[in-house]
């Protein structure tokens, strides 16, 4: 399996990597979702990062993962799977998607001449309409039936941040600041409004390590993510909210602000400048069409000299030809 190239995913998956790849906020995620029965027999000083990726294209269009081991019951070994929904709308088939998915974990087991291991799947979705989730044997006509012992059957663990108040994210859930922090933004990253009003209560959960050096690179974590998903006026509002961050944080964010909207800029400009090149190309391969149709050549001939397509140039022929008539 290849790690998929960071350049690649959006910058919602890349936030989502850049945070629960820390095991620190990895730990304290599971220490919330993993039923009792599995996590007091988990043992999270062992919780390894696999810096592999099991989605492979087809599954990429459903899910980023970040895959962890960690011994069970002192011996046994685990693979941990926390998937982000990336598209934030829910899947309709998921059991289908995760099923593919796990098979692709199991049969890189085998590869690797080991026991296949258990994988727990949990999915991240941070998406503004409520996850209905259900069990794989609903998708069937009739699970009842004979049937039954014949479809496969499992769970999956969701983590549906819409369904977590703010309120119980900072003081009731998620033990980790970073992850408090980072779960705050995503849930509210397509509610303008609500996230403007409320970020500087969000830095505020982690004021005591705006001095340290992991602080400011999760600071800046943040800001390349809320940069990368708002458009140019936006921009504008949240540096008045940053010129507002206490501490050294002031100093740091607007360096790193002015940063991003640089980037942006000047990913702009040679935007502007690939599509007047372009447009300059494509004019100039109809002027030479329209030359060649001045004199008489063959529309196959154009088509070859020019790379345009026949019904283009056909159109360009009727036009003369309407013109001089």
């Amino acid at each position: 399996m290849m790690k998929k190239k960071e350049q690649n995913i959006s910058p919602h998956d890349q936030f989502f990597k850049e945070n629960f790849s820390n095991k620190e906020e990895a730990a304290s995620f599971l220490e919330e979702v993993l039923p009792q029965k599995i996590k007091e027999k988990l043992d999270f000083d062992t919780l390894k990062l696999d810096n592999q990726s099991f989605t492979g294209r087809e599954l990429n269009e459903y899910f980023s993962d970040i895959v962890y081991h960690c011994t069970y019951q002192h011996h046994k070994e685990i693979k941990i799977s926390i998937l982000f929904e990336h598209k934030s709308y829910f899947v309709q088939f998921p059991h289908i998607q995760l099923l593919k998915y796990m098979i692709k974990l199991w049969e890189y087991d085998i590869k690797q001449k080991r026991p296949i291991q258990p994988v727990i799947p949990i999915i991240v979705y941070h998406g503004e309409k409520k996850w209905e989730k259900k069990s794989l044997s609903v998708l069937f006509d009739d699970p009842e039936s004979d049937f039954k012992d014949f479809i496969p059957d499992f769970d999956y663990i969701l983590s549906d941040l819409s369904q977590y108040s703010d309120e119980e994210i900072k003081n009731n859930t998620f033990q980790n600041l970073f992850l408090k922090t980072a779960l705050l933004v995503m849930k509210n990253i397509f509610d303008d409004e609500k996230l403007f009003e409320h970020l500087k209560d969000y830095f505020e959960i982690i004021r005591i390590y705006m001095k340290e050096e992991k602080g400011l690179k999760f600071l800046e974590t943040v800001l390349r993510y809320l940069f990368y998903t708002k458009d140019e006026s936006r921009q504008e509002k949240l540096i008045k909210i940053i010129e507002e961050i206490p501490v050294r944080g002031e100093e740091i964010a607007m360096t790193i602000a002015e940063k991003y909207i640089r980037i942006g800029k000047e990913k702009g400009k040679m935007e502007g400048k690939l599509e007047g090149e372009i447009k300059g190309r494509i004019e100039g391969k109809i002027e030479t069409a329209i030359n060649l149709l001045k004199l008489k050549a063959d529309m196959n001939f154009i088509h070859q000299a020019t790379d345009l397509p026949l019904d283009e140039i056909k159109k360009l022929a009727s036009g003369m030809n309407q013109k001089s008539n």
